[in-house]
């Protein structure tokens, strides 16, 4: 046995840490859009403050080079201050108990732009403050020039950081833009006329300019084009600087599904957060209560039906699932003020409109009773079954994700380790029928309940709209079998259901035949360079036959965690050959001659 010594302790300083585990500080290395958002928050920082009222990203993706700008205060240069806060881990100016420079921030961890400079090969720090210019360029994380002198005249800007990412450390070096592109809208819209925040990717000589109301801004993106909804409902719940506030309405013909979109300090965060949860049960509250009142049938989830709704919240404290904050954390507890005022906010908005909340109420119950006179309809022939989704284990939310695994011993540990909120399961026993045509492959009871889990139907009555899911993940085991599964399945639903696969909602789940597993260490090991690199390091590798033989905890880490990796599955027009491929024994033993 290896001795075990004061000679194996390493004390790793605060920049090397960050370069050696990236992940627990920006979330992921696909790309560096994390870093983009880091400089981004300072600037938004100053606009939450009430400072700055235009802020300019350039995104140079050909030279990869990217630079956030703002006209606020600027940061502070005395005493080295952009020194400090590039290169020491929580520094910055909101950790002081009076909260003096930011009472409500979009930043709080204090290793954001510490992040930045570690996994930037270059950055720098342009500050025009007090009639001065200052410039701190870093190399590799180390400061390489200083520099401060007087300057007249009109400011370009306040505050400009610049950084080309490591290459080292990122998959790529071009940014995530869809999701920047997200946080300024989000921006701009909750803000309003007293911002204006412009986009330029690459040469372009017209930027992207991003400014909007927040009516105009959840008429958009809340609401599809087609729809027609109830009238907005805005609720406001203020105490001191901190709010909570809701824009709501319903659409009964539109998809059923509730679409909830959520920001926090200018953050936009996952719509399965403490506070989603929290306005979710007010809902069920208020309606359930006036519903018993007007001698109306209401069952909880009734009024989530149609449901359109955007809410933002500014904390002075809000906490995140993690570095990358797309969730909110914060304990019901803390939210319990603004849900009471919201409360009563409802309860006087429809007392002043009585005839709308006969609307919604009437609208709840019509809705219900449509979906129980469907309910014994089979997927696509017209008659009547006793399907009861026997095997579906459901979530709560309408915007989650359906793990589709091989059989009970898979999904018992999955049952355990997801989010009942936001994880359905659905295991598939026997073996999925080679794909012939959707008539027969129908008969087969495994895929007939899938298809009536996913609540689309089949042609002609398909509608995406119906969707149930957000995501659609396969998940069977690392071997051929499981890669054979995956690929029949793929193939029901490329024929039964091919327009999910269109809009990009289905997904292969990565899983691993082998990982490190010491103690509670529990690392997946996605391919053979990642065993090579375990075994040369002498790790202990654990080989696992199946996802089965996987605890909750170490199947959490493969398939539900930020750790996952996921395969998206596009659609391709030579369907029909890759159908025969899998139905006809004769065109896949002539495949195989041709590879031999």
């Amino acid at each position: 046995m290896t001795e075990y010594t004061s000679k194996d302790i390493r004390v790793l300083e605060e920049m090397e840490h960050i370069r050696l585990t990236p992940g627990m500080y920006i979330g992921t290395t696909e790309n560096p859009v994390h870093l983009v958002e880091e400089s981004l928050d300072n600037a938004l920082d100053e606009v939450l403050a009430g400072y700055a009222t235009a802020v300019t990203i350039h995104l140079d993706t050909k030279n990869h080079v990217y630079s956030v700008l703002d006209n606020g205060r600027g940061i502070p240069f005395d005493k080295d201050i952009p020194i400090i806060i590039s290169t020491k881990l929580f520094s910055g100016a909101k950790f002081q108990d009076n909260k003096t420079a930011y009472k409500i921030s979009s930043g709080l961890h204090g290793v954001g732009l510490v992040a930045v400079n570690a996994l930037s090969s270059i950055f720098s720090i342009e500050i025009y403050r007090d009639k001065k210019y200052a410039k701190f360029d870093f190399e590799n994380g180390k400061l390489k020039y200083k520099s401060i002198t007087s300057f007249e005249g009109a400011r370009p800007f306040s505050t400009k950081l610049q950084f080309t990412p490591a290459k080292k450390t990122f998959e790529s070096l071009i940014p995530d833009i869809e999701r920047i592109r997200r946080r300024l809208v989000t921006a701009a819209a909750e803000i309003g006329d007293k911002l204006t925040i412009s986009l330029t990717i690459d040469d372009d000589k017209n930027p992207e300019i991003f400014k909007m109301n927040l009516e105009d801004y959840f008429k958009k993106y809340c609401v599809s084009i087609a729809e027609e909804s109830t009238p907005l409902v805005y609720l406001n719940s203020t105490i001191d600087v901190e709010s909570f506030n809701i824009m709501f309405s319903y659409s009964f013909e539109g998809s059923a599904a509730p679409r909830i979109f959520s920001s926090v300090n200018l953050l936009p965060v996952d719509s399965g957060g403490t506070h989603i949860n929290s306005l979710i049960d007010l809902f069920k509250d208020f309606f359930a209560t006036k519903a018993k009142k007007m001698d109306v049938k209401f069952q909880p989830n009734d009024c989530l039906t149609g449901l359109r709704c955007y809410t933002n919240l500014r904390l002075i404290k809000p906490t995140f699932s993690g570095q990358s904050k797309d969730k909110l954390t914060n304990s019901r507890i803390d939210l319990e003020k603004f849900i009471k005022i919201l409360r009563n906010e409802m309860e006087n908005y429809f007392t002043k409109n009585p005839d709308q909340l006969e609307t919604l109420l009437t609208g709840f119950e019509n809705y219900r009773r449509k979906l129980e006179s469907k309910k014994l309809k089979t997927v696509g022939n017209g008659k009547r079954s006793s399907t009861k989704f026997t095997k579906l284990r459901d979530c709560i939310s309408r915007n989650g994700e359906l793990f589709i695994v091989e059989g009970d011993s898979a999904a018992g540990s999955l049952i355990q380790a997801r989010n009942p909120s936001t994880t359905a399961i659905f295991p598939l026993k026997g073996k999925i029928p080679n794909v012939s045509n959707a008539k027969d492959i129908l008969k087969n009871k495994e895929v007939s309940e899938l298809i009536q889990s996913l609540g689309t139907g089949v042609e002609p009555h398909f509608s995406i709209d119906n969707l149930r899911y957000d995501k659609i993940i396969c998940a069977t085991d690392a071997d051929p079998d499981g890669s054979h599964i995956a690929c029949l399945l793929t193939m029901v639903i490329a024929i039964l259901v091919p327009e999910i696969i269109k809009q990009g909602k289905f997904f292969i789940a990565q899983t691993p035949l082998f990982a490190i597993n010491e103690g509670k260490t529990f690392i997946p090991l996605w391919n053979e360079k990642d065993v090579k690199a375990a075994m040369e390091n002498k790790k202990h590798i654990t080989r696992f036959k199946g996802l089965g033989e996987l605890n909750p905890a170490q199947l959490k880490t493969c398939l539900i965690d930020k750790t996952r990796k996921l395969i998206p599955i596009s659609f391709t027009k030579d369907i029909d050959k890759m159908v025969k491929l899998f139905s006809d024994v004769e065109e896949k033993r002539q495949l195989l001659l041709k590879e031999i």
